[in-house]
């Protein structure tokens, strides 16, 4: 059997999955919900992957009753990234029976296989083998969109999420690089784009009579499968380690934070005595500084503060720390020149040069290195 470029991109992506799943096996892994539930990810991913290599190679039309199976398992992928991501974010998320709601297009879709392919007899699967546009489906338009867009809903509503929890972590953390899971939502936006492409592949398929060669398919399979795989071989594994998810304690906090209620005499005084504690005490050079711990030293509670902040100064934690930060490099910047810009950045509380960049811009219009040469050539006149 001959295995072009393509193929062999195919495999080497399934033998890595596979290695991949091995890890997660293993005591000191498999412990873990998020682990768990990206095992079964990579797992379910392989399979479509597989899907794609017996239909490239040619090897379906030899094993019948393997053809397709790659397909249905590979549609838990959407609910299982969808759970994942929900594992990563919290820390006291549990799977519940409800979520078994979430395998539901892989029923769907394995009844109507099994009634259309697998109880007939073996000359008409070859036939329909024969006559399918692409991997995984049947000769129906209907059911490969209504695949795809259930596909591209459950990604996007992922990516939503991730975006909405990334929105909701600048409540209570004024560090929060590497907590907001940029890399799963990169990925999933490029299986997006990969599922869309898909999508009008086979639209163009069924509607305008276009066909794709097999070298096609495979190649764009076996890139993104190459791609798919080594990017969460870099990631996931060492998220758990980086940031475990929100505790209970944080996610109540996040309700509550929710709260419209107003009390603004309250919230004035609370306003006062957090600046004075501010510019007495500097905890924004903590670069790990949090809601709970600025709380902790008011000694008042931390949904109080919260509000105080959300609703007194119509900011978040994260913004309302980083203006305090941006304010200290400001002062620095100026008063030794011989400071570089990263230590000034590192001594303001801030950990990351994107995040110090970005702050320091929407607050003065200018880079760090901008400002302090405007502010000498201004001394210097």
């Amino acid at each position: 059997m001959y295995l072009s470029v393509a193929d062999i991109l195919l495999l080497t992506s399934i033998l890595q999955s596979l290695v991949l799943a091995g890890f997660l096996l293993m005591p000191d892994n498999i412990h873990l919900l998020s682990n768990r539930l990206l095992l079964a990810t990579v797992l379910a991913f392989a399979a479509g992957l597989a899907e794609v290599f017996l239909y490239s190679t040619g090897l379906a039309q030899r094993f019948l009753n393997l053809a397709y199976l790659g397909t249905l398992v590979g549609l838990l992928q959407a609910g299982l990234l969808f759970l994942y991501a929900k594992s990563l974010m919290y820390q006291d998320f549990r799977l519940t029976p409800g979520h078994w709601i979430h395998t539901l297009l892989f029923w769907i879709v394995g009844a109507i296989f099994l009634v259309e392919y697998y109880l007939q007899p073996d000359e008409l699967k070859r036939l329909i083998l024969m006559e399918r546009d692409h991997p995984g489906v049947l000769t129906s338009p209907l059911l490969a969109a209504a695949i795809h867009l259930v596909f591209l809903g459950y990604l996007i509503a992922t990516i939503r999420e991730i975006t909405v929890f990334g929105t909701d972590l600048r409540q209570i953390f004024s560090n929060i690089e590497n907590k907001q899971l940029a890399w799963l939502r990169v990925l999933l936006l490029g299986y997006t784009v990969v599922w869309s492409v898909s999508l009008v592949y086979c639209l163009s398929a069924h509607v305008f009579k276009s066909s794709a060669s097999v070298w096609w398919v495979s190649t764009v399979g076996g890139v993104t499968g190459f791609l798919f795989i080594n990017y969460l071989l870099l990631h996931a594994l060492r998220q758990p380690i980086v940031f475990s998810g929100l505790s209970a304690e944080e996610s109540r906090l996040l309700t509550s934070s929710k709260d419209t209620t107003t009390d603004q005499p309250a919230n004035a005084v609370l306003l006062m005595r957090l600046e004075d504690h501010m510019r007495r005490t500097a905890p924004h050079l903590d670069a790990n500084l949090t809601v709970q711990q600025l709380a902790r030293q008011l000694n008042v509670p931390t949904r109080e503060l919260s509000r105080a902040i959300n609703q007194g100064l119509g900011k978040n934690f994260f913004e309302f720390v980083s203006d305090y930060r941006v304010a200290e490099a400001r002062r620095r910047l100026t008063a030794d020149t011989h400071q570089t810009i990263l230590q000034v950045m590192y001594d303001s509380g801030f950990n990351s040069k994107s995040v110090f960049n970005t702050a320091f811009k929407r607050a003065t219009g200018m880079t760090p290195r901008e400002y302090r040469a405007r502010q000498l050539a201004a001394d210097g006149e």
